[in-house]
């Protein structure tokens, strides 16, 4: 078997006397979409901290094909893992363009002289980050916006931001926190869509969501977190029809997941039908 791209063995966190996270493990192939789910206070945004740097587990290791990472959020994101946050941390003044190219400084290569005499490769490497940061904006769509104080951005273009931003460290993996929180359907929809597109330039994925719907259409694997622990892991079928899914975290009859299950089915084969037309 290949090496996972992104692999969680046994993470454990513990905050005092409470114990968020239990002997939690993740494998995430290349290519893949992932998708996190549980409750609320599952301990599914405990988890990305810990997948991240923000948080050192208690047990447990963090890898990225196959060598374990560092517990520092900066030298994570230098490894190769990206992250977007529930709550939307863009710097509200600055411009879009500039938002990207925060990002996009992890992967520069000035030394500190160049940096302060701002000589040619220092002018070489910025030029660089601005054209790389612009490409990203028309990538997630928004091109035309990089002189755009973020604060001033919809709720939505502000997600698509930050989705850029966290292009621009050039990760191998990308840790979506509840993407589409917030957004109406056909933002929504954007989101799915830009998410594959994401997978198609060969960043692999794992997204956290409430919307079921929206993951069981979206992930190519799917683990469930409940009260910590990981209770099913497997393809969206598989999970959908474990009864203790349904028991806790759907809070639903079966009848009713299969019916929305099926929606999104009919939808994507309307989507392919249209698209064969075109």
């Amino acid at each position: 078997m290949s090496t996972p791209v992104l692999e969680a063995r046994d993470v454990s966190m513990v905050f005092g006397g409470l114990k968020a996270l239990k002997n939690v493990s993740l494998q995430l192939e290349e290519g893949k979409i992932l998708g996190l789910i549980g409750p609320n206070g599952a301990g599914k945004t405990t988890f990305f901290n810990c997948l991240t740097g923000l948080y050192t587990p208690t047990t447990g290791s963090v890898l990225l094909k196959g060598t374990t990472l560092p517990g520092d959020p900066a030298k994570v994101t230098t490894a190769g893992v990206a992250r977007t946050f529930q709550n939307i941390r863009l710097f509200p003044s600055m411009t879009v363009l500039e938002n990207v190219l925060v990002g996009r400084h992890v992967r520069m290569k000035q030394g500190p002289l160049a940096s302060l005499f701002h000589g040619p490769a220092y002018r070489k490497g910025e030029n660089a980050a601005k054209e790389r940061s612009r490409e990203l904006l028309e990538f997630v769509g928004l091109s035309g916006l990089e002189d755009e104080l973020a604060r001033n951005l919809p709720y939505g273009d502000q997600r698509r931001l930050e989705i850029a931003r966290a292009l621009a460290t050039d990760p191998a993996v990308l840790l979506l926190d509840e993407p589409t929180a917030g957004m109406n359907p056909q933002e929504t929809e954007a989101a799915r869509q830009l998410i594959f597109a994401i997978r198609e330039t060969g960043v692999s994925v794992v997204v956290i969501e409430h919307d079921i719907k929206f993951i069981f259409g979206l992930c190519d694997q799917v683990s469930v977190l409940v009260q910590g622990e990981l209770l099913v892991e497997g393809t969206p079928d598989v999970v959908r029809g474990d009864p203790r899914v349904v028991e806790a975290y759907l809070g639903k009859p079966p009848d009713e997941v299969e019916a929305e299950v099926a929606s999104v089915v009919e939808e994507q084969q309307h989507r392919g039908a249209q698209e064969g037309q075109a």
